[in-house]
């Protein structure tokens, strides 16, 4: 496996179809483009020249980051894929607090960075209904 970083020659429908595959729900190709060049950090995963993984993350550079969309092929999880981004996006971060949303029932797999769950923490959702079906909120 071999890590790489930035967006440059990205197919991005092979990494949407990682999302789906994971499943952790459908991208858009042209939104995802345009999300992963505007993030502070991109980084995806590599065997051969396949794509397993994706991961990016938001920082204003100073004070504050967050970490998106950590998603591994699932043939490549439990095999240390999701981990070496995680560990990588969170290398070439500024220190301070770092936030990520979990998928429900991945909670275990990031405690292992150091995350714990918020008491101060309020999320807005376009769909609230949505997101309390699928145990977000």
């Amino acid at each position: 496996m071999v890590l790489k970083y930035g967006t440059e020659n990205l197919d991005w429908r092979k990494i949407c179809r990682i999302f789906d595959r994971a499943p952790l729900g459908h991208r858009d190709p042209d939104k995802l483009r345009r999300a992963a060049k505007n993030s502070f950090l991109v980084c995806t995963a590599h065997h051969g020249r396949e794509i397993i993984g994706f991961g990016r993350a938001m920082s204003d550079g100073e004070y504050q980051s967050a970490i998106y969309d950590v998603v591994v092929l699932p043939e490549h999880q439990g095999r240390g894929v999701g981990r070496a981004i995680m560990d990588a996006l969170l290398a070439r971060l500024p220190p301070g607090p770092v936030l990520i949303y979990v998928a429900p029932g991945k909670e275990g797999f990031y405690e292992h960075f150091g995350f714990q769950g918020l008491k101060t923490a309020m999320g807005r959702f376009p769909d609230p209904g949505r997101a309390r079906d699928q145990g977000y909120i």
